[in-house]
């Protein structure tokens, strides 16, 4: 069963209208390590779609902006640190703030910009035990404010004297000056998992109440803290509330970690509206937020990124990204062309991306186990399958999860370093090998089914097979050397055709095909960087449709253009929403233990 947090994205597809460039066709370049996308009318370069980034974060934690320059922020949870980036374009400046941390969290400065302050787990200075810790911008020591055995410390928040930090684990908030010292427990009780706080005044504090899917205030009065009234209630659809900011307008920005969706919520009247529509450019587990001005910055942990939004909630393009390998291996389109993934040989991961706005949604990684992933296809039920080159197998991607397993066991019916796939009519999964054949496999077991097309091309000649492509009762194979492409009849395997001779129109090395919008046959030629077009009906050479390093494309591995998404019809008025809290309730009743949440 899909978890709710993947629902509730789709609720955002349901009235979109027609993606814009739906159509557009996409060549991953194995030398240039990325994805270009080109004009499907002309060929014309239109952007980079995607490409691998070697430094800065990766699976942020928090974000902060800096008060006295409006820079941002980020750490890095993964690698231990803190990246600076320049806010208005998303490009890192390096060097790095600081390195040498454990899973570093929420972040925030105080008022002069000069110090950030930010929670951290176990690590060199603490060794044993949460702590909460600062750091000179720019360029200052590293200190640890004060440590708190037992504690999952999860974000901070400053005013001219302490440091606030939510513990998650604890269901409190400590208090440490910010001089450093012991920390104290100013709110012990009536929470739930707390994570984004934010100091709304001197004397009040706003909770993110994540277990209870509440947002909580509390006042300052005779030196303690007490809970004052509740903020954000269950009932306004936010699931698993985690990230807090102040927007320049005074109203309070709200993310729900589960709910995948940012709203707003009016501080006078309570009244909360939608901001970010759940799954909004492929928004998941918007962990934090900040304002920059009237941008909303988000960050997205399945992502590996910042995500940007204006105050009216609207995606304004991919910036601020974290370190991804390079997109040197083939690509593939989800059925309804909404998303594409992208294989990274070298990184052993693939990496999936919104087709509209490019932002990654979501990496997987050890895809191959080491053994060098080369490409992918999206399978009947939405699973991604993937060839492990170096495996002699097939992996398997798990829909809901992104988890990685092996489908075909390496070697299985002979099968060696196995490059193109596809599904057959009769869901059959289909697996070119450089033995020169193209065996098949159970597609729902991954057991061997049986020798498609053998040796001998099955009497049209020998094959050096990659990409793979069922179209109109046919099946159609790229042949690196020679220089063609087969055409063979797709229930029986019968060969039909040499369907592109060798070398017609200068077609050398062919790794991957798709036929376009128009009914005609793409093809990269991979030897001289182009990507040619043919007669979709004889196969003839009709032009050069990509010229040889036309907007950067280097050694073109696989292409695909991308399908039109269907057309839905918008729903009445209210049924999303009303959909929206069903699917919420839902997930209450199933139950959400702390294990199962997201980080």
């Amino acid at each position: 069963m899909r978890r709710i947090a993947l629902l509730l994205p789709l609720l955002a597809g349901l009235t979109a209208s027609p993606a814009a460039r739906a159509g557009n066709l996409h060549v991953a370049g194995q030398q240039s390590g990325n994805v270009i996308e080109y004009d499907a009318s002309d060929g014309s370069p239109v952007r980079t779609f995607a490409e691998g980034i070697s430094e800065g974060f990766l699976h942020p934690g928090g974000i902060a902006i800096r008060p006295s320059d409006g820079a941002l922020y980020v750490t890095s949870r993964a690698t231990g640190e803190i990246w600076r980036y320049t806010t208005s374009t998303g490009q890192v400046e390096t060097p790095r703030l600081v390195g040498g941390l454990s899973s570093p969290a929420g972040a925030a400065f105080d008022a002069s910009g000069g110090t950030l302050y930010f929670a951290a787990a176990k690590d060199a200075l603490s060794e044993t035990v949460d702590a909460v810790k600062s750091v000179g911008v720019p360029g200052g020591a590293l200190a640890t404010l004060g440590s708190t055995a037992d504690a999952d410390f999860v974000d901070v928040a400053v005013n001219a004297t302490h440091v606030f930090a939510s513990d998650a684990d604890g269901d409190r908030i400590v208090r440490f000056p910010v001089g450093g010292g012991s920390g104290t427990t100013v709110i012990g009780s009536g929470l739930d998992e707390p994570n984004g706080i934010v100091l709304s005044s001197a004397g009040a504090m706003l909770i993110a109440d994540r277990g209870s899917d509440r947002v909580l205030e509390y006042q300052l009065s005779g030196g303690s803290w007490s809970f004052q009234r509740v903020v954000l209630p269950v009932s306004a659809g936010v699931i698993e509330p985690c990230g807090l900011a102040l927007a320049p307008d005074g109203h309070l920005s709200v993310s729900g970690c589960l709910s995948n969706d940012v709203v707003r919520v009016d501080l006078t009247s309570l009244v909360a509206t939608p901001l970010v529509a759940p799954g909004s450019s492929g928004l998941a587990s918007p962990k934090d937020l900040a304002w920059s001005g009237s941008t909303l910055l988000v960050a997205s942990a399945p992502a590996n990124a910042v995500v940007y939004f204006d105050s009216a909630g609207s995606a304004t393009g991919v910036r601020a990204l974290g370190l991804s390998p390079p997109l040197d291996g083939g690509l593939a389109f989800a059925p309804g062309g909404e998303r594409l993934a992208a294989v990274s040989l070298a990184g052993d991961a693939v990496i999936e991306y919104d087709a509209e706005s490019a932002l990654p949604l979501r990496t997987a990684r050890m895809v191959c186990a080491g053994a060098l992933p080369f490409d992918a296809v999206y399978g009947p039920g939405g699973d991604l399958y993937v060839s492990c080159l170096g495996g002699n197998g097939v992996a398997r991607i798990d829909a809901d999860t992104g988890e990685p397993a092996p489908f075909v066991l390496g070697g299985a019916g002979g099968l060696i370093a196995p490059r193109g796939l596809a599904f057959g009519p009769n869901g059959d999964l289909l697996v070119s090998s450089v033995t020169g054949e193209v065996l098949a496999y159970d597609g729902a077991s991954g057991a061997f089914a049986g020798v498609f097309v053998d040796a001998t091309g099955n009497g049209g000649g020998p094959i050096d097979p990659y990409a793979l492509l069922f179209q109109a009762g046919r099946l159609y194979v790229a042949s690196g050397f020679p220089s063609e492409v087969k055409a063979y009849d797709a229930a029986s395997g019968a060969f039909v055709s040499t369907f592109v001779p060798s070398g017609s129109g200068g077609l050398d090395t062919p790794t991957g095909l798709d036929f376009g919008p128009d009914g005609d046959l793409y093809v990269t030629s991979q030897a001289d960087d182009a990507v040619r077009r043919y007669d979709g009906t004889s196969g003839a050479f009709v032009e050069v449709f990509v010229a040889a390093g036309a907007g950067g494309i280097d050694a073109p591995l696989d292409l695909a253009f991308r399908p039109a998404p269907p057309l839905v019809p918008a729903l009445p008025g209210g049924f999303a929403a009303l959909l929206a809290a069903a699917l919420a309730a839902a997930g209450r009743l199933a139950g959400r233990g702390r294990a199962g949440r997201q980080p």
